[in-house]
């Protein structure tokens, strides 16, 4: 049976916090079920306001709740907002009677020391979960063990590094592992320890998360930039993507680092990739129904494999470090290749070069004898058909395209909306805190040929989005205020350099066209002129 924990906030409405730190901790395990109390517990508990509050009135509250609505409620942690004192002390962030299954946290002047609400939500949870297992363990008062869960938090500080480590000295960790006959101390079991190591790992920062990335072509080089700002707080043990998601998905999962795709993708000339003469285009687009072979691009893929995974033959998914990426074929749908499931014996450079068969750019490979196009025809942000099928994973995403629904000029970009993008905007609305959303315009999926400050606008606008991200999680040590807008400022500058110049191409080649057609009706007119 799992233990049963209830949630509750006095005095003020703190649920919608209270119910993100417990998704968070539920999402991870089954052996510790938090759950906020019912409507009419919380209504009664609303009404009980203070300026201040003791534990032991907190404590008499909670016993007469217990009284009033029974059922069974065997462990209880209270959150409130105002100041929190004992008998002993004037100045608390938390306190329990675990032997009476019941703990008190306040949130007040806790950002002086903590950012993160959620993350220092989840830590008394969590902390106040194992005083629940065993009553027995008191708070130590040892310097050299203050990072420990069970220290005596008296140096307010010390909160932020006990979250940070998620250390339990080898003390307390013996009696957790070995309770005294006690009836009110429970061994852990197995999956009761794995399940508080996540737990801890969680608010430590250290669980590994998912990194979920959007198709875009040639606009995946801003993935590089956000990468690079990301990996100073996450670490990443599965990489997934679709088309260009699919590249650094495979990449990343190769131990290539966020520093060495940007690299790659900077000195490659992307118009490497467009591997036919042109006279031959019309015809291959007839017989092929693609315009490239794309075979230039899968073999720059194989020969990167190679290099940090060296082998004879091919290297396979299977070889990668939890890598899934996502192609699309008729009548299957979503096709994918997952390194430690589904076609993990597939040739990883193959498998890339599936999901991204852009539409009539590139020819379509075929699997099991059938045509398969790029991955952003059915999954192009791949995150709801990630989460189907891993429910439980901690990731991020990162989504290419603007923050908003403006500029659609011609009914032509609504429809490839449709096809392409699907409902994958309200996939972004439902999970926008844990998804990066770089607006990449003006620059396009197919844009092959990008100048070296095309490909620099990438990387910043990349690089903004993310240190935006960061900064709205509030993370104890993220970036600044003004580290976010210096970066926004200078993508800023990059978009405007970038579309003047593209318009001053466009004006060249408008005059340029102009100037070849009337040439053209020049020779006409005087050629009708001349008596042959």
């Amino acid at each position: 049976m799992p233990y049963d924990i209830e949630v509750l906030g006095i005095g003020e409405d703190i649920d919608p916090l209270l119910e993100r730190s417990i998704a968070a901790l539920n999402g991870l395990q089954d052996e510790f079920r938090y759950h906020l109390s019912s409507p009419p517990q919380r209504q009664a508990a609303a009404g009980f306001q203070r300026s201040k509050y003791t534990t032991s009135e907190v404590w008499n509250f909670l016993r007469i709740q217990r009284s009033r609505f029974g059922g069974n409620r065997p462990f209880v942690i209270a959150f409130v907002t105002k100041p929190l004192q004992s008998a002993n002390l004037g100045n608390l962030f938390g306190s329990h009677e675990a032997s009476a299954g019941l703990a008190v946290v306040t949130t007040f002047g806790a950002a002086q020391y903590v950012k993160e609400e959620t993350r220092y939500c989840c830590y008394y949870l969590v902390r106040y979960c194992l005083s629940f297992i065993n009553p027995d363990i008191k708070a130590h008062a040892d310097p050299a063990r203050k990072n420990c869960y069970f220290h005596r938090k008296i140096y307010k500080p010390d909160i932020r590094a006990s979250m940070d480590s998620g250390y339990i000295c080898d003390a307390c960790l013996e009696k957790l592992d070995n309770p005294s006959d006690d009836r009110r101390a429970r061994r852990l079991s197995d999956d009761e320890r794995d399940a508080l190591i996540r737990m801890r790992q969680y608010v430590s920062g250290d669980l590994p998360h998912a990194i979920v990335m959007k198709g875009g072509g040639v606009k995946g080089l801003a993935f590089a930039g956000a990468l690079l700002e990301l990996e100073k707080y996450y670490w990443f043990d599965r990489h997934v993507g679709t088309s260009a998601g699919a590249i650094a998905a495979t990449l990343l999962a190769a131990t290539y680092s966020p520093a060495e795709l940007r690299d790659l993708l900077l000195e490659k000339d992307f118009r490497d990739f467009l591997d036919s003469p042109i006279w031959k285009v019309p015809l291959n687009l007839i017989l092929r129904k693609g315009c490239f072979p794309g075979e230039t691009f899968r073999l720059w893929i194989a020969e990167l494999l190679t290099r940090r995974i060296p082998r004879l033959a091919e290297v396979p998914m299977a070889a990668l470090n939890g890598a899934l990426i996502y192609a699309s074929r008729r009548g299957m749908g979503v096709l994918a290749f997952d390194s430690t499931a589904e076609r993990k014996d597939t040739a990883a450079a193959f498998a890339v070069r599936c999901s991204m068969s852009i539409p009539f750019v590139f020819f379509p490979t075929h699997v099991d004898g059938r045509r398969v196009f790029d991955g952003g025809l059915r999954s192009n942000f791949p995150l709801r058909r990630f989460l189907d099928d891993h429910p439980r994973s901690h990731y991020i995403a990162l989504y290419l395209g603007k923050p908003d629904n403006s500029n659609r000029r011609w009914i032509g970009s609504e429809l490839l909306d449709i096809i392409i993008e699907g409902e994958e905007r309200q996939t972004v609305d439902d999970n926008i805190r844990n998804i990066v959303v770089i607006d990449t315009s003006p620059v396009g999926t197919v844009d092959f040929s990008l100048s070296s400050e095309e490909k620099d606008f990438l990387l910043k606008v990349g690089k903004a989005a993310a240190l935006q991200f960061l900064y709205d999680r509030e993370l104890d040590d993220g970036p600044s205020r003004g580290q976010v807008d210096e970066a926004i400022q200078e993508a800023k500058q990059g978009r405007q350099w970038v579309t003047a110049s593209r318009r001053r191409k466009r004006a060249r080649s408008l005059i340029l066209w102009f100037a070849v057609c009337l040439i053209i009706l020049s020779v006409y007119f005087c050629a009708g002129k001349v008596d042959w």
